[in-house]
């Protein structure tokens, strides 16, 4: 009996040390330019970081931090000073998530679960979820951001606001839409330059560039002229149309935020990503 105890113990606390161990670091900087870094912890059964409103990080010298979310700037995973154009590139107001290869994101954010794990929606309200580990930062108040950055640069060329300058998005193909962070009005013409290889299917074969995979009939797709797979675009609730890897400027169809996504009809099957280059002309 006493062995069997013993065991148990070892199991309970190996699966302990396992679930800490998955919990990443941030560091909250306050609106205040206060810096607090620490691990970044969950509560209750739905393993949630933010609980009525607060902020909860483990700086491991003490109780908890909590700290009201209107109270944080940034909550940065990387550390280090941001780019400039990282800077200038944030809205005068809202959220913005910035992904480790560069790509940053209007929205809302929703919470980090099980300590790992942002849950984040996009300015179309779909909600989408990314690993920490591929996360730089997550902007909560902007303005206080670009003070505890020391930034004094222009802020003309933020997210979502019109601009020559080509943004590059991940479009990946278990997401049913991705938020280019663009906005378009009806009639305006875009530039589009896709590239890259997703897997639509499980069966053999089931992959396709841009342009999508012709040879395999599917029904059901958003876009039912399009081949399977193939990079498929939106503005706001409007239908759905094709783009591929073609380069001439498309005309918009709408007015309102612009979506990429894939001509697919089942999505949690999907692995891979394309990288798609958006330009107003």
């Amino acid at each position: 009996m006493k062995q069997r105890v013993i065991s148990t113990i070892a199991i309970v606390a190996c699966t302990a040390l396992y679930a800490f161990a998955a919990n990443e670091r941030a560091t909250f900087i306050l609106t205040d330019g206060e810096r607090k870094s620490g691990t970044v912890v969950f509560h209750g059964s739905q393993n949630e970081n933010l609980i009525n409103g607060h902020l909860n990080l483990d700086v491991g010298n003490g109780p908890e931090l909590t700290v009201p979310m209107e109270q944080v700037a940034v909550i940065d995973f990387v550390g280090g000073q941001p780019q400039g154009d990282e800077l200038g590139q944030l809205p005068p107001s809202g959220h913005v998530v910035v992904l480790r290869d560069g790509t940053a994101q209007p929205g809302r954010f929703v919470n980090i679960i099980g300590g790992d794990t942002l849950v984040w929606e996009n300015q179309g309200g779909q909600r989408q979820q990314y690993a920490i580990r591929d996360v730089k930062r997550v902007y909560l108040n902007t303005a206080s951001a670009r003070t505890a950055f020391n930034y004094t640069g222009s802020a003309t060329n933020a997210v979502g606001t019109s601009g020559q300058a080509a943004r590059t998005i991940q479009v990946a193909a278990n997401q049913a839409w991705t938020d280019t962070g663009i906005d378009v009005t009806q009639g305006e013409h875009v530039v589009f330059e896709a590239s890259g290889q997703i897997t639509w299917d499980q069966q053999a074969g089931a992959t396709s560039t841009p342009d999508g995979n012709g040879t395999q009939a599917r029904t059901g797709l958003p876009v039912a002229n399009a081949p399977v797979g193939a990079l498929i675009g939106r503005v706001g609730n409007a239908a759905p149309f094709g783009i591929g890897t073609q380069t001439q400027p498309l005309a918009m169809p709408a007015s309102g935020r612009l979506m990429l996504g894939v001509n697919d009809s089942v999505l949690t099957d999907n692995s891979g990503a394309f990288s798609v280059s958006v330009r107003k002309q």
